[in-house]
């Protein structure tokens, strides 16, 4: 075994992140991390919010970014609804026109998120230098109504069908929370 291939390992053992993983595993990692961090903070992070509710917040990003990674052909593709009538504005050639006399919109959209958590939601480097700050400051950017990232989980939730958006199906949903 030579010097790197040693180095890779111990960095595995200790839990440090190979620059080779997945995006999903890089992600797991770092907001296990997180969490771990959260419920270890002897203080409390947030005055009238538990510690408790904080890792649950980053257990729900987990959750929501191991199924977009199961599913990413759904998460990545969403149809927008059908309608009834075109408008006078609307190209024809945008719509396909289906069975029930409806029209819908040929291009799709994603609720997707794991390309957009780290660096800017996660950050072992920010986590490591201070713990409790880096904390809050991820908690409350998820927390603010117009975070797009809380809100492409709650709309992932309504347009994906629920046998690939059902929690309790990630195997990060058994992460348990103390």
């Amino acid at each position: 075994m030579n010097l790197q291939e040693q180095l890779n390992r111990i960095q595995e053992m200790m839990g440090i992140i190979n620059e080779n993983d997945s995006p999903f595993n890089l992600i797991e990692k770092t907001i296990k991390e997180y969490i771990k961090k959260t419920l270890k903070l002897d203080s409390q992070i947030e005055e009238f919010v538990p510690n408790t509710h904080i890792a649950n917040t980053f257990k729900d990003v987990l959750v929501y970014s191991e199924l977009e990674n199961e599913y990413p052909e759904i998460y990545h593709n969403v149809k927008y609804d059908p309608i009834d009538v075109l408008g006078k504005n609307v190209n024809p050639d945008d719509y396909d026109k289906l069975e029930d006399g409806r029209y819908q919109k040929k291009e799709t959209y994603s609720v997707g998120i794991i390309d957009k958590l780290i660096p800017k939601y996660f950050d072992l480097k920010r986590l490591k230098e201070n713990p409790k700050e880096e904390i809050q400051n991820t908690y409350q950017k998820l927390s603010e109504k117009k975070d797009e990232v809380r809100n492409l989980i709650k709309l992932g939730r309504i347009v994906t069908p629920q046998e690939t958006n059902h929690p309790p199906y990630a195997k990060s949903y058994k992460l348990k929370i103390k």
